[in-house]
Protein backbone atom coordinates (compact mmCIF):
# COMPACT_ATOMS: atom_id res chain seq x y z
CA UNK A 1 0.00 0.00 0.00
CA UNK A 2 2.96 2.43 0.30
CA UNK A 3 4.85 1.80 -3.04
CA UNK A 4 1.69 3.77 -4.96
CA UNK A 5 1.74 6.82 -3.27
CA UNK A 6 6.04 6.70 -3.14
CA UNK A 7 6.10 5.65 -6.73
CA UNK A 8 3.36 8.88 -7.13
CA UNK A 9 5.76 11.59 -5.35
CA UNK A 10 8.27 9.86 -7.12
CA UNK A 11 7.09 10.42 -10.33
CA UNK A 12 6.30 14.20 -9.28
CA UNK A 13 9.23 14.75 -8.22
CA UNK A 14 11.22 13.54 -11.81
CA UNK A 15 8.35 16.28 -13.51
CA UNK A 16 8.91 18.65 -11.35
CA UNK A 17 12.99 18.38 -12.52
CA UNK A 18 12.04 18.03 -16.22
CA UNK A 19 10.19 21.61 -15.97
CA UNK A 20 12.54 22.82 -14.38
CA UNK A 21 15.61 21.89 -16.48
CA UNK A 22 13.49 22.75 -19.57
CA UNK A 23 12.33 26.17 -18.46
CA UNK A 24 16.28 26.60 -17.79
CA UNK A 25 17.20 25.40 -21.50
CA UNK A 26 14.69 27.75 -22.81
CA UNK A 27 16.21 30.87 -20.60
CA UNK A 28 19.88 29.50 -21.97
CA UNK A 29 18.82 29.25 -25.71
CA UNK A 30 17.11 33.04 -24.94
CA UNK A 31 20.43 34.10 -23.14
CA UNK A 32 22.36 32.71 -26.08
CA UNK A 33 20.50 33.88 -29.41
CA UNK A 34 18.40 37.23 -28.58
CA UNK A 35 19.92 39.93 -28.21
CA UNK A 36 19.83 41.98 -25.34
CA UNK A 37 18.29 45.08 -24.94
CA UNK A 38 21.52 47.28 -24.22
CA UNK A 39 23.23 45.54 -26.98
CA UNK A 40 20.70 46.69 -29.50
CA UNK A 41 20.58 50.19 -28.19
CA UNK A 42 24.35 50.07 -28.84
CA UNK A 43 23.90 48.86 -33.04
CA UNK A 44 21.00 51.14 -33.10
CA UNK A 45 23.02 54.01 -31.99
CA UNK A 46 26.07 53.10 -34.69
CA UNK A 47 27.03 55.25 -37.30
CA UNK A 48 25.30 53.06 -40.08
CA UNK A 49 21.84 53.27 -38.31
CA UNK A 50 22.40 57.13 -37.91
CA UNK A 51 22.60 57.81 -41.47
CA UNK A 52 19.78 55.47 -42.02
CA UNK A 53 17.48 57.62 -39.35
CA UNK A 54 18.27 60.57 -40.81
CA UNK A 55 17.25 59.78 -44.33
CA UNK A 56 14.19 58.04 -43.21
CA UNK A 57 13.56 61.19 -41.09
CA UNK A 58 14.06 63.47 -44.23
CA UNK A 59 12.09 61.29 -46.42
CA UNK A 60 8.90 61.30 -44.26
CA UNK A 61 9.54 65.11 -43.69
CA UNK A 62 9.51 65.80 -46.94
CA UNK A 63 6.35 63.98 -48.19
CA UNK A 64 4.71 65.66 -44.76
CA UNK A 65 5.83 69.00 -46.58
CA UNK A 66 4.37 68.52 -50.00
CA UNK A 67 0.86 67.59 -48.07
CA UNK A 68 1.18 71.67 -46.88
CA UNK A 69 2.57 73.07 -50.03
CA UNK A 70 -0.04 71.31 -52.16
CA UNK A 71 -2.80 71.42 -49.81
CA UNK A 72 -4.74 74.31 -48.47
CA UNK A 73 -3.26 71.87 -45.21
CA UNK A 74 -0.53 74.07 -42.60
CA UNK A 75 1.06 72.01 -40.63
CA UNK A 76 1.19 72.75 -36.87
CA UNK A 77 3.02 69.64 -34.80
CA UNK A 78 4.84 67.09 -36.12
CA UNK A 79 5.20 63.72 -33.75
CA UNK A 80 7.81 61.33 -35.32
CA UNK A 81 7.96 57.57 -33.05
CA UNK A 82 10.93 56.14 -33.81
CA UNK A 83 11.77 52.30 -32.65
CA UNK A 84 14.44 50.13 -32.58
CA UNK A 85 13.78 46.52 -30.78
CA UNK A 86 16.04 43.63 -30.51
CA UNK A 87 15.95 40.33 -32.42
CA UNK A 88 14.56 37.77 -29.95
CA UNK A 89 14.10 34.03 -29.39
CA UNK A 90 10.29 32.95 -28.98
CA UNK A 91 8.78 29.75 -28.70
CA UNK A 92 5.60 28.06 -30.61
CA UNK A 93 4.58 24.98 -27.92
CA UNK A 94 8.14 23.26 -27.70
CA UNK A 95 9.46 24.92 -31.18
CA UNK A 96 11.83 27.52 -30.91
CA UNK A 97 11.52 30.50 -33.41
CA UNK A 98 15.11 31.32 -34.47
CA UNK A 99 15.14 35.62 -34.35
CA UNK A 100 16.30 36.36 -38.14
CA UNK A 101 17.80 39.89 -36.90
CA UNK A 102 20.07 41.23 -33.94
CA UNK A 103 18.18 44.57 -34.04
CA UNK A 104 15.60 46.25 -36.20
CA UNK A 105 14.64 50.24 -36.47
CA UNK A 106 11.75 51.71 -38.04
CA UNK A 107 9.77 54.84 -38.18
CA UNK A 108 6.26 56.54 -38.24
CA UNK A 109 5.45 60.15 -38.58
CA UNK A 110 2.33 61.56 -37.98
CA UNK A 111 1.30 65.01 -38.71
CA UNK A 112 -1.42 67.40 -37.66
CA UNK A 113 -2.66 69.99 -40.15
CA UNK A 114 -5.49 72.78 -40.28
CA UNK A 115 -7.01 74.66 -42.97
CA UNK A 116 -8.44 77.97 -43.59
CA UNK A 117 -11.06 76.29 -45.98
CA UNK A 118 -14.17 74.40 -45.20
CA UNK A 119 -13.93 70.19 -44.94
CA UNK A 120 -15.10 69.38 -47.78
CA UNK A 121 -12.88 72.29 -49.99
CA UNK A 122 -10.21 71.21 -48.27
CA UNK A 123 -10.63 67.53 -49.02
CA UNK A 124 -11.39 68.70 -52.91
CA UNK A 125 -8.25 70.32 -53.04
CA UNK A 126 -6.22 67.36 -51.49
CA UNK A 127 -7.95 64.83 -54.23
CA UNK A 128 -6.97 67.33 -56.70
CA UNK A 129 -3.26 67.65 -55.44
CA UNK A 130 -3.14 63.50 -55.64
CA UNK A 131 -4.61 63.39 -59.26
CA UNK A 132 -1.11 65.34 -60.73
CA UNK A 133 1.56 63.17 -61.86
CA UNK A 134 3.93 61.80 -59.50
CA UNK A 135 2.24 63.19 -56.16
CA UNK A 136 3.36 61.54 -53.67
CA UNK A 137 -0.21 62.19 -52.09
CA UNK A 138 -1.64 59.01 -52.72
CA UNK A 139 -5.34 60.55 -52.18
CA UNK A 140 -7.64 61.00 -56.41
CA UNK A 141 -10.66 62.07 -57.22
CA UNK A 142 -10.62 58.79 -59.71
CA UNK A 143 -10.87 55.39 -57.49
CA UNK A 144 -8.48 52.70 -58.82
CA UNK A 145 -9.32 49.58 -56.91
CA UNK A 146 -5.90 49.59 -55.21
CA UNK A 147 -7.65 51.05 -51.73
CA UNK A 148 -10.04 53.21 -49.59
CA UNK A 149 -10.95 56.27 -51.55
CA UNK A 150 -10.75 59.31 -49.64
CA UNK A 151 -14.55 61.39 -50.10
CA UNK A 152 -15.55 63.97 -48.21
CA UNK A 153 -17.72 62.96 -45.36
CA UNK A 154 -17.70 61.87 -41.76
CA UNK A 155 -13.90 61.17 -40.73
CA UNK A 156 -12.61 57.50 -40.19
CA UNK A 157 -9.70 56.22 -41.43
CA UNK A 158 -9.04 57.28 -45.16
CA UNK A 159 -6.49 54.70 -46.64
CA UNK A 160 -4.45 54.60 -49.76
CA UNK A 161 -0.89 53.65 -50.05
CA UNK A 162 -0.10 53.46 -46.60
CA UNK A 163 -1.38 56.67 -45.88
CA UNK A 164 -4.52 57.28 -43.74
CA UNK A 165 -6.25 60.48 -43.21
CA UNK A 166 -8.81 62.09 -40.81
CA UNK A 167 -10.11 64.85 -39.34
CA UNK A 168 -12.42 65.80 -36.21
CA UNK A 169 -16.30 66.58 -36.48
CA UNK A 170 -18.79 67.03 -34.21
CA UNK A 171 -19.03 63.55 -32.67
CA UNK A 172 -15.64 62.74 -32.83
CA UNK A 173 -12.38 64.76 -32.05
CA UNK A 174 -8.85 63.49 -32.82
CA UNK A 175 -6.82 62.84 -29.77
CA UNK A 176 -3.04 63.86 -29.84
CA UNK A 177 -0.01 61.65 -29.37
CA UNK A 178 -0.11 58.89 -27.17
CA UNK A 179 3.03 58.92 -25.00
CA UNK A 180 5.06 55.81 -25.36
CA UNK A 181 8.07 55.00 -22.97
CA UNK A 182 9.38 52.42 -25.02
CA UNK A 183 10.56 54.46 -28.06
CA UNK A 184 13.88 55.08 -28.71
CA UNK A 185 13.13 58.11 -29.61
CA UNK A 186 10.69 60.79 -30.44
CA UNK A 187 10.44 64.19 -32.03
CA UNK A 188 7.80 66.33 -31.17
CA UNK A 189 7.25 69.63 -32.83
CA UNK A 190 6.99 72.54 -31.82
CA UNK A 191 7.86 70.51 -28.37
CA UNK A 192 4.95 73.36 -26.53
CA UNK A 193 2.05 72.41 -29.10
CA UNK A 194 -0.64 70.73 -28.15
CA UNK A 195 -3.71 69.18 -29.81
CA UNK A 196 -6.12 70.74 -27.74
CA UNK A 197 -4.05 73.96 -28.18
CA UNK A 198 -3.86 74.04 -31.79
CA UNK A 199 -8.01 73.09 -32.37
CA UNK A 200 -8.42 75.98 -30.08
CA UNK A 201 -6.90 78.69 -32.27
CA UNK A 202 -6.87 77.28 -35.68
CA UNK A 203 -10.45 75.11 -35.64
CA UNK A 204 -10.78 71.72 -37.22
CA UNK A 205 -7.85 69.35 -36.98
CA UNK A 206 -6.33 66.90 -39.93
CA UNK A 207 -4.91 63.70 -39.11
CA UNK A 208 -1.84 61.65 -41.42
CA UNK A 209 0.05 59.27 -40.69
CA UNK A 210 2.29 57.79 -42.98
CA UNK A 211 3.42 54.63 -43.40
CA UNK A 212 5.93 53.04 -41.28
CA UNK A 213 9.14 53.12 -42.44
CA UNK A 214 11.73 50.12 -41.72
CA UNK A 215 15.29 52.07 -42.02
CA UNK A 216 17.58 49.51 -40.47
CA UNK A 217 18.39 45.96 -39.75
CA UNK A 218 21.46 44.01 -39.13
CA UNK A 219 20.23 40.45 -39.61
CA UNK A 220 21.49 37.53 -37.35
Amino acid sequence: MTRRPARIILLRGVGTLLLLAYILFEKALSLIFSTSRRKAHRLASGEAARKARHASEARLRAIARRYEEETPLTLRLLAIDDHCVPGTLDWDLFNPRWPTYKVRCWMRLTAYYTSSLPVSDTVDAILTAGDQPLSPIPFTHEHDGTGTELIPGPPGDRVRAGHVLDWDNPSRTLPGPEENPGLYRRVYEPSHATVTAIRHQHGIIYRLILPADGYYRIPR
